[in-house]
């Protein structure tokens, strides 16, 4: 007797309780529905696909000490809220019109790497996550993506002030850039930097003004990042070209708010 695939079923929650009920009724076999995706796809063990649109995901928050995005906010969004021309920089080499205002955070999240602008700059920014149902933000990490997998961002936060630099090379106008470096201003002394331009590159460190320039750390973390696109020697010597641009940039920036 041929067996075969029990029905898909759908639900589109209108309340967390509702979600809630779903969540254990179904554990371990839902797929979410989590705004707009690049290949949307049906997981073979799913059993129910649950849309997250009615649980109000897509709003922006602001208050002195963050700003607050849902996991269904768009990358335009995104840019929008946080009004850094550096961060809508590298949304525009990330993605084009309809993208950007299509494109859920939660998926661009869970399938963003070393080579995705934005969450270069997000790395930078030192953003924070919170999960559908938990209580704690955590920072982005592979144990954040791999959980993505199987859940869904309900809210992502940054900190004020929003200070960043962002600056970036690639092979045309056209690629995504092959090095990648964007630095934050987060106290007086503190910067935060991230890299990115290599797809296995995950890695951000923290700077102090006045105790070193940040160029020998920065090389040695493009020391092993070689592919197809560019040697590790190449990104190691545009790596501190950009990271001195970034800090630049941000005492430039620092230096008109003091006068103004």
């Amino acid at each position: 007797m041929m067996m075969t695939k029990p029905e898909l079923q759908y639900s589109r929650p209108v309340n967390w309780d509702e979600l809630e009920g779903l969540r254990q009724e179904f554990q371990g076999r839902i797929m979410y529905l989590a705004g707009g995706d690049y290949h949307p796809r049906v997981e073979e063990t799913a059993a129910v696909l649950v849309d997250l649109q009615d649980l109000e995901l897509d709003q922006v928050e602001f208050t002195d000490e963050a700003i607050s995005l849902g996991g269904l906010c768009s990358l335009q969004q995104l840019g929008n809220a946080l009004e850094s021309d550096d961060l809508l920089e590298a949304i525009s080499i990330e993605a084009g019109v309809n993208l950007r205002n299509s494109l859920s955070l939660n998926n661009y999240i869970r399938h963003s790497n070393g080579r995705s602008a934005v969450q270069i700059c997000l790395n930078a920014l030192e953003a924070e996550y919170l999960l559908g149902g938990e209580e704690a933000f955590q920072k982005h990490s592979r144990s954040l993506k791999t959980k993505l997998d199987d859940d869904f961002l309900e809210t992502i936060r940054v900190n004020q002030p929003v200070s960043l630099a962002f600056a970036s090379v690639a092979r045309s106008p056209k690629d995504q850039p092959i090095v990648m470096v964007a630095v934050s201003k987060r106290s007086d002394a503190r910067f935060h930097v991230a890299c990115g331009g290599a797809e296995s590159l995950d890695a951000s460190f923290d700077l102090y003004y006045g105790e070193d320039d940040g160029i020998s750390t920065i090389k040695e973390l493009y020391k092993d990042a070689d592919d197809a696109w560019a040697s590790a020697e190449y990104r190691q010597d545009i790596a501190a070209i950009l990271l001195s641009r970034c800090l630049q940039k941000l005492w430039r920036l620092s230096n008109t708010k003091e006068e103004a």
